[in-house]
């Protein structure tokens, strides 16, 4: 596609998101610009996938449904000894503090150049 830059490290980006445009529209945007994109739409769909293939960043609703929220989630990669990138997300500002503690925090809405230069960051890293 014209004017999208194609990822010099195209790494797997799990998009854990249970709005479903959302999780649709990051997918796509970040598939164009050349990342491998596995997407789900809460943590324990994400706790199957981190135990089935490599990811490299995870970008994770804190406001997930269920009995584990993203923050949890994000406990679990950390005290499960993952190397993965996190990036949290949320609408509500209150949870960026705790989010921060295990990564990048993005407020909704974020655009969505904003998540591909935070995961060209993290990869190069």
């Amino acid at each position: 596609m014209a004017g999208k830059e194609p990822a010099r490290q195209a790494g797997v980006v799990l998009i854990v998101e249970d709005d479903v445009l959302l999780r649709l529209m990051t997918a796509s945007n970040l598939r164009e610009a050349g990342f491998e994109v596995v997407e789900v739409a809460n943590a324990a769909e994400a706790v199957i996938v981190l135990n089935s293939m490599a990811v490299d960043v995870m970008l994770a609703d804190v406001n997930l449904p269920g009995k584990m929220n993203g923050l949890a989630l994000a406990k679990w990669v950390y005290s499960h000894g993952r190397d993965i990138g996190i990036i949290l997300t949320s609408d509500a500002e209150q949870s960026s503090g705790e989010a921060r503690e295990y990564g990048y925090f993005l407020a909704k809405p974020y655009d969505g150049s904003e998540v591909e230069r935070l995961l060209r960051i993290m990869l190069c890293d």
